[in-house]
Order: structure tokens, then C-alpha cells, then sequence
């Protein structure tokens, strides 16, 4: 069905534009008018209502700015082929085209030059009260293609057309110094309006740190992530807001903004690394990091005077949770023993004196899930990851086998739960996502697709999942779900145990999909990996209030600071 709308689609321009350009050289007007209505319509409904279907319908050629200039110029060809003698009336008609095309390109940079300023500008803010600028908003995406503007161009085949019928040109006439006039008007209307809003770039950082000073923030929590990866922030915010110190977010792509809109801790966009330096304000004593996988922690690292501390957003075997990379950390926070563990091999380079068992960070107790008839089976995909040398995700390679063999399974219902940030790097893996939602849909019954906030819900419901080696991987053993993992690469079984431990608690999944049936037998029958289980749920977490472990853990690491900043030698 895909395919078959593409071809559609690609035909269907196709035949529009050779139209237009069959109308111009001939020239027929009417013709070339009904070709370019047929053109901007369907270009306009396309890139609105379908926007993944014109890439790749028209992948082998030019983007619909293009198509749209070739419009103008068919034209500008129109009026010279209709009018070979009237050098004044052609004239007038390159000049209205020409800056139609221009003013089009202009709208476009004036919209998004109006919507980053009054997103914030420079920088943007949410939950945070800056003196003397309005709170920011957000908007979507500037259209590649504006109405207006779109529309605006057909005025002058319009103009030509009637000229045709009547045999005077007044029409065509008036349609080129009406576009001319309109896109005049237009842009300096914009130009009034984004000097009118205008304001330094330096003076919105600086109240925006004049703002954070007010708030005298102690802990800043840093995030660094793609699309998606707001939900790491998220499982801090009630840890910090139960701290009764003030706290700052600060995150350094503004996608993340209106995610945490309304959590109750100011939340800052800092996009380069001096507005990350402005914003530490001499209160800061300690900095939480939810990932270390990005060389952009370095930004806040290298400001002095504040204690920095690997935080995490979950426990997992991911190489990202051993990773060398933590000894530029003052410290590193554990869930249980199993995390401190895993830094245990000389070359992390991570001493155990920096390693603190604080317990798990988790996602709200979810509400009882309602009652099913049939057991629950759970699919919780993770995503693509910030390269492919530590992608673990089984979405696109066994994916589609696994959820087909859930399916064929009549004594459960499946839920799927992809990781938030699929696709974020790879598109592959947001096309793999929606195919199998699309055959979740198609399955009906009970079967669901929920979003990843639902994951904790889903697995206190499931009596069976089929996870990766991911944060999802912890959570149901947390939950005490039998659990089977698709084996990584060309791994062994050994050297899936060495690499990823925590995959010793369940099924390897390779022969696909008999190991599936014979993995979700077990979980519905004998449960041979219980015991496993439970052991491993004792390595994981740490006993104990993980609030109050969360507290102690803070309050020990801002008085290491403020004794470190104590004893500092003074400068002058």
C-alpha cells in the first residue's frame, strides 16, 4: 500500500509539472493555471498532512522549495510566450515572480527568526520568572511551504488565464503589481515587527541569570539527549523537589523544554557552553549528571567550584554504565551492588572510594493495571543508542519475528513498548516502530502499543517479557517477570554472561521464534528462572529508603564541596 501510494504521488506531481510546462511553452493559460493549482494543492495538503511521503516519493528529486521556484520561472515563460511583443508587461512579470520566489525564501527566515525570539532567543527558560521578558513559547516547525505565499502564486496565472479568454491583459497586469505590492507590504510588515520584539542577545542571557541568582539554586541536575530522553530528567525531579533545596534543570537541547513545562524545578536551556558557565551562579554546590555519554557533560565539568556526580537514569549493563569516562566524576551513584560491580575491572579506572549505593531511581508506582483475561506478554524494544557501536536494540533486526510470534500465541495478549528516543539517530528504527505499532493495530483484541511512560504499568501487569539489555531489562526483574533477552551480535552464550550479566536471570533468544514459544512456556509454566531472579534482584538495588539515601548522599557531597571551597587557596 505504501509503495503504491508513492507511485501515486509520484506520478501525480509528474503529470502537474510537465502540465506546467506544457502550458507555458505552448502556451495555453488555462492549462497552466489548472496545473498549478493541482501542483500547490497537493504540495501543501502533502507537506502537511503526510510529510513523510514526499521524501520518499520524491527522493531522486528536488525538495519542494525547488519545485516551487521551477513554478515561478514556468511563469515568467508563460507571459514571454504569451506576449512576445509586450517587453514591458514580461518585464513587470520576471520582477513578480523573482520576488515572489524571494519573498517566500524571507517569509520563511522571518518565521523562524520571530518564533526562536519569542521561544526565548539565545537561550529559553520554563518555570523560572525572568523580570521584563514575556515566557517563552513554543511553536511547531516553520511549513517549508507557506499558505499564503503559495496561493499568492497563482494569482498571476490566474491573471494570464483571464487574459486569454478576454483578450486584454489588464488582468495579468494588475496580478503582477498586486503580488509585487502584497510581498512588499508583507516583508516590511516583518521587519517592523521583528525590530519591534527585538532585544540583545546579551541582555536576555544576562536576566536570564539574574533570574537563576534570585532562585539561589544549590543542585543543578545536566542533561544532554535526543528526542525522547526528557523521561530521564523526569525520574529525578520528584528525588530533587523532595530535597527542599533549590534546584536548577539545566538542558542543552531546547526539544526538552516543554516536557518538563510544569515540574516544579526552574528549568534552563544553556545551547552553548559559556551560557552553561553564566548560568552555574555562585550557589551551585552540586552538579547531577543523568548520562555520561556525551562529550557536552564537559562543558559543566570544567567549572570550578561545584561537586559533579554521575547520576545515571537507571540501572542497566549498557557499556555506558562501566564506562571509563565516570573517573571525570567527583563521584558515581549506584543503585545497589551490582552497579558499583560493574567499575570493579581495572580498566575503568573508576576507585571504589568513588562509587556510592544510593538505590534505584524509578519512574512513579504506576496504578493497577486493569484485569485481562489472558496473561500479558510485554515486547520493551530499546532504542538505536548515540552510535552503533552500542547499539543494542533489537527493533529492526528481530523485531518483527518477535512480535509475530507473540501474536501467534492465542493464550496472550502483547503490549509493545518502545524505548522515547527511537529514531532519534537512526530513521530505520522510527519506520520499524510505527510498522509494528501498524501490526499491533492490525492484530485488534486486547493487543496494545503504549507509549514508554508506560512501561513500569505494562510490566506490573505482564507475565512475560521480551526485553533488551536496557533499563527495561531491570525493571522487570524489579517487578519479578520472567524475562527473555535477544542475544547481541554474534555473541556466545558466555560471552553474553561476561558482557552483560544481568541476561544470566533469563532466556537467550536466538532461534526465532521457537525460543520465543519456549521462553513464554517456561514463564507460564515452571519459571526455571526464578531463583536467578531473585538474586539478581538482590544485586541490583540497595535496601533501604532511596529518599532518604538520596538525601544523605547530597547532603554529604555539598558539605565535601563547601569544605573544599573552604580550604581553597584564594586568588586574586
Amino acid at each position: 500500500m505504501r509503495q503504491l501510494r508513492r507511485a501515486g504521488i509520484t506520478a501525480g506531481l509528474g503529470l502537474a509539472y510537465l502540465l506546467l510546462l506544457v502550458g507555458a511553452v505552448i502556451p495555453v493559460p488555462i492549462l497552466f493555471l489548472l496545473a498549478a493549482t493541482a501542483a500547490v494543492v497537493a504540495e501543501l495538503v502533502l507537506s502537511r498532512r503526510a510529510p513523510y511521503l514526499l521524501p520518499e516519493a520524491l527522493n531522486t528529486g528536488l525538495g519542494i522549495r525547488f519545485r516551487v521556484l521551477s513554478l515561478d520561472v514556468l511563469t515568467a515563460l508563460l507571459a514571454a510566450r504569451l506576449l512576445p511583443d509586450a517587453g514591458g508587461i514580461v518585464a513587470l512579470a520576471v520582477v513578480a515572480v523573482l520576488l515572489l520566489a524571494a519573498g517566500r525564501d524571507l517569509a520563511g527566515i522571518f518565521a523562524r527568526r520571530l518564533h526562536w525570539r519569542r521561544g526565548g532567543g539565545p537561550v529559553s527558560w520554563r518555570n523560572l520568572d525572568v523580570a521584563g521578558i514575556p515566557e517563552p513559547r513554543s511553536y511547531p516547525p516553520v511549513p517549508e511551504l507557506d499558505l499564503p505565499f503559495a496561493l499568492l502564486g497563482l494569482l498571476i496565472p490566474l491573471g494570464y488565464a483571464i487574459g486569454s479568454v478576454t483578450d486584454r491583459f489588464g488582468a495579468a497586469i494588475a496580478a503582477q503589481w498586486l503580488v509585487i505590492g502584497i510581498v512588499l507590504v508583507f516583508l516590511g510588515a516583518r521587519v517592523v515587527q521583528y525590530l519591534v520584539l527585538d532585544r540583545p542577545d546579551e541582555a536576555v542571557r544576562e536576566a536570564v541569570r539574574a533570574a537563576i541568582e534570585r532562585g539561589a539554586p544549590e543542585v543543578v541536575l545536566h542533561h544532554a539527549g535526543r528526542p525522547g530522553t526528557a523521561e530521564q530528567v523526569l525520574l529525578w525531579v520528584g528525588p530533587l523537589r523532595a530535597l527542599e533545596r533549590p534546584a536548577l534543570i539545566v538542558v542543552r537541547e531546547g526539544i526538552h523544554l516543554d516536557a518538563l513545562k510544569g515540574c516544579g524545578i526552574p528549568v534552563v536551556w544553556a545551547p552553548r557552553s559559556q551560557d552553561v558557565e553564566l548560568f552555574m551562579v555562585g550557589t551551585v554546590d552540586l552538579a547531577l549528571f543523568t548520562s555520561d555519554s556525551t562529550n557536552i557533560n564537559n562543558h559543566l565539568l570544567r567549572v570550578p567550584g561545584i561537586y559533579d556526580v554521575l547520576v545515571g537514569h537507571g540501572d542497566s549493563d549498557e557499556p555506558e554504565s562501566r564506562s571509563p569516562i565516570a573517573r571525570m566524576y567527583d563521584e558515581v551513584w549506584v543503585a545497589g551492588a551490582l552497579g558499583r560491580e560493574r567499575y570493579a575491572y581495572p580498566v575503568s579506572g573508576v576507585p571504589a572510594s568513588k562509587l556510592k549505593e544510593i538505590g534505584p531511581v524509578r519512574p512513579p508506582r504506576p496504578a493497577s493495571p486493569p484485569a485481562s483475561r489472558r496473561p500479558t506478554a510485554v515486547y520493551a524494544p530499546t532504542w538505536e543508542n548515540v552510535v552503533e557501536a552500542v547499539d543494542l536494540s533489537s527493533l529492526v533486526a528481530k523485531g518483527p519475528r518477535i512480535l509475530e510470534a507473540l501474536l501467534a500465541r492465542q493464550d496472550v495478549r502483547t503490549i509493545f513498548v518502545p524505548a522515547a528516543p527511537t529514531g532519534a539517530r537512526v530513521p530505520a528504527f522510527a519506520v520499524a516502530e510505527a510498522r509494528l505499532r501498524q501490526r499491533i493495530a492490525a492484530a485488534g483484541a486486547d493487543h496494545a502499543a503504549w507509549p514508554p511512560s508506560r512501561l513500569a504499568e505494562a510490566l506490573a501487569s505482564a507475565s512475560f517479557a521480551v526485553v533488551d539489555v536496557s533499563t527495561a531489562l531491570a525493571e522487570a526483574v524489579r517487578a519479578d517477570v520472567p524475562f527473555a533477552v535477544p542475544a547481541v551480535g554474534g555473541l556466545d552464550d558466555a560471552a553474553m554472561a561476561e558482557d552483560f550479566p544481568s541476561t544470566v536471570a533469563g532466556t537467550l533468544l536466538r532461534d526465532l521464534p521457537k525460543d520465543v514459544f519456549a521462553a513464554l512456556d517456561d514463564a507460564l509454566g515452571a519459571d526455571v528462572h526464578a531463583a536467578d531472579r531473585l538474586a539478581l534482584g538482590r544485586r541490583l538495588d540497595s535496601v533501604g529508603d532511596f529518599q532518604a539515601r538520596f538525601r544523605s548522599a547530597v547532603d554529604e557531597a555539598i558539605a565535601a564541596q563547601r569544605r573544599r571551597r573552604a580550604f581553597a587557596r584564594p586568588t586574586s
